[in-house]
């Protein structure tokens, strides 16, 4: 018999395991000995990803903390557009709307912090806007599933310091919302050699995220796969020095 054809993201949202899955893997529920959710689960998510984002996110802002990245003027002007930090809790309130709205849909990104969300908001506000070698500013969308998982692999030691700063674990829905990819940055003891082959998106936002200080020894970027429509899971790892 033929291979069944891959759920697609309508399907995946219809499928109770799959939702379960997903929500075991962002509140890392099966890390370590078995344990409760955790109000550390925080989401980036793209306003301009979709018109029912921004109207949803003023809703949920009534009760849930969601915090716009931009400020003055841009965070008026451009607020149906804009990327928002929306912490998830430990209720399904906001994973629900995440999951039956926008999953497959490339609406955001996840992570894992312990710091405040003021901590992580400044952090990622730092994040929105680049420098190119040439002094062009440009708008670094790393709140894109599709960006983030391109480019953190390419990262050196000294940029995965700055992309990671206060957050223990991205993670990003991928393969049309069918797998979670978890990236964590695990320093090592000892010095590194410079990497070659650079990616061309990493040369464009270099100079702001290195800020020119130089590696303080090995970074290893550890990455993680679980499969939304299956039991599996993958590990892998890539080193930066």
């Amino acid at each position: 018999m033929p291979d069944a054809a891959p759920m697609d993201a309508a399907a995946i949202r219809r499928d109770a395991g799959a939702k379960q899955r997903a929500k075991r893997s962002l509140w890392q529920m099966d890390v370590g000995p078995p344990r409760e959710r955790q109000a550390y689960l925080y989401a980036i998510l793209d306003a301009a990803r979709d018109k029912r984002i921004y109207p949803a996110l003023r809703r949920l802002a009534r009760t849930e903390q969601v915090l716009g990245l931009y400020q003055g003027r841009s965070a008026t002007e451009l607020a149906a557009v804009a990327p928002y930090l929306v912490c998830l809790g430990i209720s399904d309130r906001v994973f629900d709307w995440l999951w039956d709205e926008g999953w497959g849909e490339s609406w955001g990104v996840f992570l894992w912090s312990l710091v405040s969300t003021d901590t992580l908001r400044a952090h990622f506000r730092r994040l929105t806007m680049v420098r190119t070698d040439a002094g062009e500013r440009l708008l670094f969308r790393f709140y894109d599933p599709r960006v983030l998982g391109e480019f953190l692999p390419t990262c050196e030691a000294a940029q995965l310091r700055e992309m990671f700063g206060p957050v223990q674990r991205f993670m990003l829905e991928r393969d049309g919302g069918r797998e979670i990819a978890s990236f964590r940055a695990l320093e090592q003891v000892g010095a590194g050699q410079p990497a070659g082959g650079i990616g061309a998106a990493r040369d464009q936002v270099s100079t702001s995220l290195t800020g020119g200080a130089g590696a303080r020894g090995i970074l290893q970027l550890v990455q993680d796969t679980v499969r939304l429509d299956s039991a599996d899971v993958a590990q892998g790892e890539l080193a930066r020095g």
